[in-house]
């Protein structure tokens, strides 16, 4: 299977729209966003790949999410309030060095060309310390595989993990860069 292409990702979430998206996937990812709030850190997070805003509302009032798809941010824009939205790539993260606490990123590394790319950027964002939670679908990636990719980018991972009910692999992830 080829990588997918970052405007194929876009369009597909556009189209999608953010409400047919929170009817399709919320009961889905707010089971995955209990899980991974338990690990997370306190402080400023960043969630990368927020689709519509589900999660940060649960998030450090100064948290910031991050989301290829303009439609899907213009729903999360209704949720959030006041909170920061930035329309951009994972795999080049718009943000300072060191700037986050912690990343959260629910089921986004399957949807890019280079998670390796991902890797580097979210450990160049988090500080050193900092903890990023991370989620891919079992479809896509072998346990051994997903703990193999989890293992880039001078990280050190701590726990991979699935949840009854849950079809995603979860990583937590101490940023030791």
């Amino acid at each position: 299977m080829s990588p997918p292409r970052k405007s194929r990702v876009k369009d597909r979430y556009n189209e999608l729209g953010g409400e047919l998206y929170d009817v399709r996937y919320t009961e889905e990812q707010m089971e995955k966003y209990e899980h991974v709030f338990a690990h997370l850190d306190r402080g400023k997070t960043l969630d990368n790949g927020c689709g519509t805003g589900l999660f940060l509302p649960y998030l450090d009032e100064h948290s910031v999410g991050l989301d290829l798809s303009s439609e899907l941010l213009r729903q999360a824009r209704g949720r959030v309030g006041k909170r920061h939205l930035v329309q951009g790539d994972s795999e080049n993260l718009p943000f300072r060095a060191f700037v986050f606490a912690n990343m959260a990123s629910v089921t986004v590394i399957q949807n890019l060309p280079d998670p390796k790319h991902f890797f580097g950027e979210s450990s160049r964002v988090v500080k050193n310390g900092g903890v990023l939670v991370v989620s891919s679908h079992k479809r896509v990636y072998s346990k051994d595989e997903f703990k193999r990719l989890m293992g880039t980018g001078g990280m050190s991972v701590i726990i991979v993990s699935t949840v009854e009910n849950i079809n995603d692999w979860i990583a937590v992830i101490r940023n030791t860069r």
